[in-house]
């Protein structure tokens, strides 16, 4: 965001902030005002009065778009991975490539974010120290 001067209100400020933009001289004729939301001005009356207020000292008020954020609900996914993807999922698992990588490219072939535990489960643990669990057919 480009801005020349920044306000932000939080909680317990008694909307100093808001003050010092509108009366203070904090906002001028021609400058842009950009919010997250209207009620961001206020709640009820005071959102109108103070939008009115902006309009007439020549302030132009813009709405950002705010990207929210997908809330996951229900349970996690069956890990269940065919044949094929155990054959993958193990030649990876046991490849030199960082532990990050390849959860992010096990999660990529899967479809959903897999953990290390799964990977452990299905082919045992890196270092080849035990025999994994997983039984073909069985997931």
């Amino acid at each position: 965001m480009d801005c020349e001067q920044t306000f932000a209100d939080y909680a317990g400020t008694n909307r100093a902030e808001l003050i010092l933009m509108l009366d203070n001289g904090g906002v001028r004729e021609g400058d842009t005002l950009c919010l997250r939301a209207q009620n961001d001005l206020g709640q009820g009356a005071a959102i109108k009065r103070h939008l009115d207020r902006l309009a007439e000292m020549g302030v132009t008020v813009e709405l950002m778009a705010v990207k929210k954020e997908k809330k996951v609900m229900g349970r996690p996914k069956r890990f269940k991975p065919t044949p094929d993807d155990v054959e993958y999922l193990c030649s990876l698992w046991y490849s030199p490539a960082e532990q990050a990588y390849v959860l992010k490219r096990a999660s990529a072939r899967m479809g959903f974010d897999v953990q290390r535990d799964k990977l452990n489960y299905i082919c045992g643990p890196r270092d080849g120290s035990r025999k994994p669990k997983f039984k073909e057919g069985k997931a």
